[in-house]
């Protein structure tokens, strides 16, 4: 059986993951004025670079029995490293896309917000959402006693091993895992919105292309902490500790950027605005602040 209150932590954390990503959206759209525009692209890029062209490489060298997938799958540090530079090179790669090419009419800063938090949002509903509804219908079959009955209408015995495997996680969740699974969903959506202003940076900054490999070697270090808690390296606590720290750390980053950045100079349409002469002033500031640096420094 499964414990009443975990079954309601999952019902719980299952629609907070739905709505609080829209609830976000929403509330940003307001505070900003601006298009949601940049929110739906950070949601399709992370099906279309983060899920469908990411499964392309995990085919080749994960799926497929050869020497390299033997070298990944057998070494945990290697398994680790490869998860989380995949994951790191399609998002950001398509982040910086988008702001390259699809949201050249929403090339304000406001954008680089909306776009983390479209990009998150749905990853949280996919992650979060998705699987602690299977979790809730599953519970609820188990504690009817169904859940046998389900299992023996597979002939495989592979997939019958699969559901009693997931059978056994299911009852074996306690509420302290929901509400870890939950603040892990807070942290890494904090660090979506945070990448997003880092290669918004990279995107539109002259002579700032490099910070797009800062974030991809960013966000490879965070999911290299949540490869070492599925390789059974590191415990679920120590893990999303590390990753909120981690997390709270980029936010710093993202924050000084963000406030570098010029403010939006729009007065009529936001396809008129001129980021070549916002980029000069960003120079401009950026070379004031280095002289008087100097000057504090001398004196």
């Amino acid at each position: 059986m499964v414990p009443e209150q975990v079954v309601k932590a999952m019902m719980e954390l299952s629609a907070l993951s739905f709505v609080l990503p829209v609830v976000f959206v929403i509330l940003w759209r307001i505070k900003s004025k601006k298009s949601v525009m940049p929110s739906l692209t950070g949601a399709l890029v992370l099906v279309t670079f983060g899920i469908i062209l990411k499964s392309v490489p995990d085919l080749l060298f994960l799926s497929i029995n050869s020497p390299v997938s033997r070298l990944i799958k057998g070494n945990m540090w290697v398994y680790a490293l490869y998860a989380g530079l995949m994951a790191g090179i399609f998002e950001e790669t398509g982040r910086f896309v988008s702001f390259k090419l699809f949201l050249k009419k929403h090339d304000y800063r406001e954008s680089a917000i909306a776009y983390g938090l479209g990009h998150g949002g749905l990853e949280c509903m996919i992650v979060l959402g998705l699987s602690m509804l299977q979790n809730f219908t599953y519970a609820q079959v188990i504690n009817a006693g169904k859940m046998e009955e389900v299992i023996n209408t597979f002939t495989d015995e592979s997939a019958k091993e699969v559901f009693r495997s997931l059978q056994e996680e299911i009852i074996n969740l306690s509420v302290q895992e929901c509400a870890w699974a939950g603040i892990e969903r807070i942290s890494a959506l904090v660090i979506q919105v945070s990448l997003s202003v880092v290669v918004y940076y990279a995107a539109n900054i002259e002579k700032k292309k490099y910070f797009l490999a800062i974030a991809i070697v960013l966000h490879t270090l965070v999911d290299i902490f949540a490869a070492f808690y599925q390789q059974g390296i590191l415990p679920l606590a120590a893990t999303e500790i590390m990753i909120m720290a981690f997390a709270a750390a980029i936010a710093v980053f993202a924050y000084k950027i963000y406030h570098k950045l010029p403010e939006s100079e729009i007065s009529g349409a936001e396809s008129q605005k001129n980021w070549k002469y916002a980029s000069m002033k960003y120079q401009e500031k950026e070379t004031a602040e280095k002289e008087e640096n100097n000057e504090s420094k001398t004196s």
